[in-house]
């Protein structure tokens, strides 16, 4: 982790590398998405019935994965597990991101539901990059994540319902 300069007395602009492997595990099932034969695929053929929704949802999903990376504090470690909280966060992370693979495995084998997407492809991510924030102390981080898990789940649920 590097921090560059100073934002606030605790918060640096910096870079979390570890942050881009947590990126990556999240979009690991878009990019083996083109090499997995499906009949349907109702994610990808999905049209957007709310601009606005679409907006808010693309702002802060961005905003969760910018935030996660460069966003810092400043008595943060590299990685770290030392305390019951830490553990706690980053294992309801990581039950998120698992949850989000099941949702996937069912989702690539032909069970695309509407009730299967939003519980465990849409509420995900969300909820695991705000487990991320309380995990890092980055609490811009979880309030950004809750915000995206609002937006995500009504444009998802708007456009599929």
């Amino acid at each position: 982790m590097v921090k560059w300069f100073g934002l606030t007395q605790n918060q640096y602009f910096g870079f979390f590398a570890i942050g881009l492997g947590l990126f990556a595990l999240q979009q690991l099932p878009y990019i083996i998405m083109p090499f997995i034969s499906m009949e349907a695929n109702v994610l990808m053929e999905m049209q957007d019935k709310s601009a606005l929704l679409n907006v808010i949802e693309k702002i802060f999903g961005v905003s969760c994965v910018v935030i996660m990376l460069f966003l810092v504090r400043g008595d943060s470690q590299w990685f770290s597990l030392s305390t019951k909280k830490e553990i706690l966060f980053f294992s309801i992370a990581m039950l998120a991101i698992t949850i989000y693979f099941s949702g996937w495995i069912f989702y690539f084998r032909g069970f695309q539901g509407l009730l299967l997407i939003l519980c465990t492809l849409v509420a995900m991510p969300p909820i695991y990059y705000a487990f991320i924030g309380l995990w890092r102390g980055n609490h811009v981080l979880t309030v950004t994540g809750g915000v995206f898990l609002l937006g995500h789940l009504a444009n998802v649920w708007n456009n599929l319902k």
